[in-house]
């Protein structure tokens, strides 16, 4: 009688995406801007267009492949049933996720690493609580991580459609997130560099073509969407990208220039920068987190950075390390913003690297007793080196069951016990259907209300945009007077230092109605990892404008 001999690459899929599957039904968590996106997917189900607030088209979201899969499902469950289409949705983010680890995997087998190393540098991966996370809440990052790793393994692994493999990597993340194209120039800039051989005119020109052909499989994939979105919107830009671009300095070549030749600087000495957030869980800067677990990863997040200057390290390590500075230096020095939903992609590159140089670690490791190095720690080294590698998969695994615990009691407490019902008491108290709010956190608030909203920084409401553009940085506090939204939802900090709001001209013109708090449940848990999280959204504060300030000029 035969054995059945599972695969590895269907037990590394299967195991990621029980993974997967098992973190969304514990924490049950859906992100913000999920609904920010599966407002205008319902919209596109049921007839009103891809818009956020039917009849104004506005391109009130990012990626193209977010909003029209979850459009899909709502259609398909009659767009009564928002959960199953939210877990449609999510069923096939974590696959796409499991199926690139998957693409990783049989990429690093061609570079002939020891399986201690690809199971460390998968597990890495795999296990990382931003990753799984952002790949069950509605966001698109399984899509990208899929769609990086076919990139990848269109770049490291020869054959047939390798120039097929890589264009439809391209497209598919610029199907994913339209900013993929950082990270598109640095793999092909990277690669030619590391990879090709500069000694020899011929293969370097194969190279070339072999860009260009997937430019052009790109540009063929990709292009529909462009010009569609051109036609529809007046614009292929997304209004997100401008809504938050409005804040910022413009970019010129200089500037860039010189804070690229200073980031290294930035990186050693500053805390600014997105490396140190990299490794870390979503939002671990607020606090809550180990000391000792934060300098490592932060440790780690410099070795990732660096290590594409050391020429003995092999080419795709240096490749991916490449990726991985560039891709930070973007999210610091371009975008100046660098929420943990942007740094999956850069994660992704930073394990890469690290684990191909434990590999190169534990071949040399290996070889000491030849060189004569045999004596003391060295002799054991390899050991060491192994052990580490199975403390560090298991460190990332108790992250993530903390990460677990902590987005369960958000969800439960913040979401579905503030947020939620602020958007459907709004739903339910607006004087009509045309009522406006302005306020910051637009997601749940936005979807349950139904409402106008006049969310800031202005990722649905073109009027935001224009007024801050109109009364610039200083006097950010006085849109709300400019605007005169029906509806104010603050944060009891955004009230009192006047983030959003005039102090004064709030007492003058609003009234407050009510109060949605969860503090005392939240200080009520006893073990609650990260809790300063869930501190800045316990409580929000809801202001009416005052009937006689509606006739005010």
């Amino acid at each position: 009688m035969k054995k059945t001999v599972v695969k590895p690459e269907w037990a590394l899929f299967g195991v990621i995406l029980l993974v997967g599957l098992a973190f969304a039904a514990f924490t049950q968590h859906v992100w913000e801007d999920y609904w920010i996106t599966f407002r205008a997917s319902r919209n596109l189900a049921m007839g009103h267009g891809l818009v956020y607030t039917p009849g104004e088209r506005l391109h009130s979201f990012t990626s193209p492949l977010g909003v029209l899969l979850p459009a899909a499902f709502s259609w398909l469950t009659g767009n009564q049933m928002e959960t199953l289409a939210l877990w449609l949705f999510r069923f096939v983010s974590m696959s796409a996720f499991a199926a690139g680890l998957v693409l990783l995997l049989r990429s690093l087998q061609t570079l002939r690493l020891r399986r201690v190393s690809y199971w460390l540098t998968l597990g890495l991966i795999g296990l990382d609580a931003k990753l799984v996370d952002f790949s069950i809440n509605g966001m698109e990052t399984g899509l990208l991580c899929f769609f990086l790793a076919l990139t990848i393994h269109g770049l490291l692994v020869d054959g047939p459609r390798q120039t097929l493999r890589i264009g439809v990597g391209w497209a598919g993340l610029m199907w994913t997130r339209p900013d993929s194209c950082v990270y598109i120039a640095v793999l092909a800039l990277g690669s030619w560099f590391f990879l090709s051989d500069k000694t020899v005119v011929r293969p370097n020109l194969a190279h070339g073509k072999k860009f260009v052909a997937a430019a052009l499989v790109c540009t063929a994939l990709y292009l529909p969407w462009f010009l569609w979105a051109w036609w529809y919107y007046g614009s292929p830009v997304p209004h997100t990208i401008i809504a938050k671009g409005a804040g910022q300095p413009p970019l010129h070549l200089n500037h860039l220039l010189s804070s690229l030749l200073l980031f290294p600087r930035e990186i050693l000495f500053s805390y600014s920068t997105s490396i140190p957030n990299t490794f870390l869980p979503g939002y671990a800067e607020f606090g809550g987190w180990s000391e000792a677990y934060i300098s490592l990863m932060s440790a780690l997040g410099l070795l990732a950075a660096f290590a594409w200057l050391i020429p003995v390290l092999r080419p795709q390590a240096r490749l991916f390390s490449l990726a991985y500075f560039f891709g930070n230096f973007y999210l610091t020095d371009v975008l100046n913003y660098f929420p943990p939903w942007y740094l999956p992609a850069v994660a992704l590159f930073g394990y890469l690297t690290l684990g191909l140089i434990f590999d190169q670690a534990l071949s040399l490791a290996m070889r000491f007793p030849q060189l004569g190095w045999n004596r003391g720690w060295f002799a054991h080294l390899p050991k060491i080196l192994r052990v580490s590698a199975v403390g560090l998969l298991a460190g990332q695994l108790m992250v993530t069951i903390c990460v677990a615990r902590q987005l369960q009691a958000q969800q439960s407490l913040i979401e579905n016990g503030v947020r939620r019902p602020i958007g459907l008491w709004l739903h339910d108290h607006a004087r009509t259907p045309h009522d406006t709010v302005m306020l910051e956190p637009l997601g749940y608030i936005g979807y349950y209300s139904g409402l106008k909203m006049l969310d800031y920084p202005g990722l649905a409401s073109k009027e935001m945009v224009e007024a801050r553009k109109r009364l610039g940085l200083g006097r950010q506090n006085q849109i709300y007077l400019e605007l005169k939204p029906d509806w104010l939802v603050l944060r009891p900090w955004e009230y009192q230092n006047g983030t959003y709001v005039d102090t004064d001209g709030l007492k003058k013109y609003y009234e407050q109605v009510q109060r949605f708090d969860a503090s005392d449940k939240v200080a009520a848990i006893g073990w609650l990892p990260g809790r300063p999280y869930l501190l800045c959204d316990e409580t929000f504060l809801v202001f009416r404008r005052k009937v006689e300030a509606s006739h005010n000029p």
